[in-house]
């Protein structure tokens, strides 16, 4: 019987009973990704991140969902660099950062761990900018399945379709309470997520704060196997890119900005992710997506 080292992370979260769910199973090289499906649907993560080299100068790792293998994911990310840290990889020294590399099937993209005061690693993944298209779909039938009436999408910020890594539905909303209230019926955001070869449907609402950019989202997500994400990494990068690109972000500090985005409140798994953006002539160059992973597991997978 073959023995895999395995743990599970709540990503983005500074608790185990926040964010989202990524397991992480090492040692995965000879794994065919038939059987890599088949183990992360067994685990029943949101995303299980399958580690199969390791060198000097990064990681090679396969993300899968219960229903497919995902080109990245930011929360697996979170939770993967969480685990090298804490067995020997990659641990900056004390006020410094170290940027490796993050190697996946469909992209390779660089990743910053530096570790906080409380010796905690915080990690933040380079992105490239979102790209969007518009987004064609009757706006009745969108509110229909989302519990909500028409008059709580905004009205002077058009939706949009994010088609960077995954295709996702941007839909802005007026207020935080119009949040709360969304009642998603999953079948049908399945099927319009079929029909319109979208893999999430993402809703989002700034929040009145002193401390700069805030926002509350919240994602659906049962198209790729999870009804509702408690945290987005990918996904939150679409956000602010889009949030930026319309005009709503305010003034930035030497071409940079922070956007706090917080998450999973609806689930009972707060979570927040920061996005880091860095701008050139108007146009975002670079997004960082981060924040904190917390260890709840930590075991082997036993494989016949």
């Amino acid at each position: 019987m073959a023995e895999y080292p395995v743990a599970f992370y709540r990503a983005f979260s500074e608790t185990v009973f926040g964010g989202s769910m990524a397991g992480i199973i090492a040692q995965a090289e000879n794994l065919p990704a038939g059987q890599m499906l088949q183990i992360a649907q067994e685990i029943g993560a949101p995303a299980t991140g399958f580690i199969t080299a390791i060198d000097e100068h990064g990681v090679d790792v396969r993300f899968f969902s219960t229903l497919t293998e995902y080109p990245m994911c930011g929360h697996g990310t979170m939770g993967l660099m969480t685990w090298l840290v804490e067995h020997g990889w990659f641990v900056p020294d004390n006020g410094t950062t170290v940027t490796i590399t993050l190697r996946t099937p469909a992209v390779a993209s660089d990743v910053e761990i530096r570790i906080r005061e409380d010796g905690r690693p915080e990690v933040l993944l380079s992105l490239a900018p979102a790209v969007f298209e518009p987004a064609v779909l009757r706006t009745d039938e969108l509110a229909g399945m989302l519990g909500i009436s028409q008059e709580e999408f905004r009205d002077d910020l058009d939706m949009k379709v994010t088609i960077t890594d995954f295709r996702s539905l941007l839909v802005p909303l007026r207020s935080v309470v119009d949040l709360e209230t969304v009642t998603p019926d999953f079948a049908a955001i399945t099927a319009l997520c079929h029909r319109e070869s979208i893999d999430t449907i993402a809703l989002f609402t700034p929040i009145a704060e002193n401390t700069g950019p805030v926002i509350r989202c919240r994602e659906f997500c049962p198209a790729v196997g999870t009804p509702e994400a408690a945290a987005s990494g990918t996904t939150n990068r679409a956000i602010s890119c889009y949030l930026y690109l319309a005009g709503q972000l305010g003034d930035l500090q030497n071409g940079r900005l922070t956007l706090r985005s917080e998450q999973g409140h609806e689930m009972g798994r707060p979570s927040v992710v920061m996005s880091e953006l860095s701008t050139r002539n108007g146009q975002v160059v670079e997004v960082r997506v981060g924040g904190l992973a917390t260890k709840t597991i930590e075991g082997k997978f036993f494989l016949p």
